[in-house]
């Protein structure tokens, strides 16, 4: 998972350099550590879209986890959820199918 944000940071610092304005010598503007961005609408645009690609997680080297994953989720399911919380609450239960009897 530390490969995969590694990742997601250096193409979003690819996209602040894409949608920065550019130096003389074609270099995105930086100035105290942040990026002079020109269109913050396409920019956002682009993040959305590099946030909406999944990360899939396989099962071997990664069970345990998962299996943990859908404890918690387990645990949870006292609780009352309301809006978003619901939904999202919903979609990783049904991601980690927690109705679902675990194959031994």
């Amino acid at each position: 998972m530390n490969d995969r944000l590694k990742q997601v940071e250096e193409d979003r610092k690819a996209l602040l350099e894409e949608h920065s304005h550019k130096d003389g010598e074609g270099k995105a503007i930086v100035e105290d550590g942040q990026y002079d961005v020109k269109d913050m609408v396409a920019f956002s645009n682009d993040m959305k879209e590099l946030n909406k690609e999944k990360f899939v997680i396989d099962g071997g080297d990664n069970r345990e986890m998962i299996r943990t994953v859908k404890m918690v989720l387990e645990k949870l399911e006292e609780e009352e959820y309301e809006g978003q919380d619901s939904e999202i609450y919903d979609y990783l239960c049904d991601q980690f199918k927690v109705d679902e009897e675990e194959a031994k």
